[in-house]
């Protein structure tokens, strides 16, 4: 009994270390409407790996059954590792709401912050709308193709 009341404790005192960590860091969050250009040319870069995530970790039971739009936002930190997925708005469908949260996780690694978004932020939270349609890309989200290139490499 000590032992399991040790290890609560120790859990709590974990648990309070990462919330008080988290909120030291600088964090900035922006939506789809950018038009701050530090952010434009980072979002874009997200946008793709979000796409090319999205083609690779669709679920296969919900491929060609299953659509809807959902709001999610990611949280990336500076070094463009993955922190978090949130869903804000549902699909209505659990399977599309995991699915999100899995394609943010798996694009991971992000790209690293620039020098003029990292200067005065350590996490971003990027929030966006995406819309699961039935070619299984979100809407808005596809990557860019060229002939001689592979968009998701």
């Amino acid at each position: 009994m000590a032992e399991d009341a040790r290890m609560r404790e120790l859990q709590a005192e974990v648990e309070r270390r990462m919330r008080d960590y988290e909120q030291r860091l600088r964090r900035k969050h922006i939506g789809g409407e950018v038009t701050e250009p530090r952010f434009v040319k980072y979002l874009a870069s997200f946008r793709r790996k979000i796409a090319c995530s999205s083609l690779r970790h669709y679920p296969e039971e919900a491929r060609g059954k299953i659509y809807g739009k959902l709001v999610i936002t990611v949280s990336i930190l500076a070094d463009g590792s993955f922190e978090k997925a949130r869903i804000s708005h549902s699909s209505g469908h659990k399977i599309l709401d995991e699915a999100a949260i899995n394609i943010a996780r798996q694009a991971a690694p992000y790209d690293p912050f620039p020098p003029e978004i990292r200067r005065d932020t350590d996490a971003l939270d990027i929030s966006r709308t995406w819309t699961f349609t039935f070619t299984e890309e979100q809407e808005g989200e596809t990557p860019e193709t060229d002939a001689n290139t592979d968009p998701c490499a």
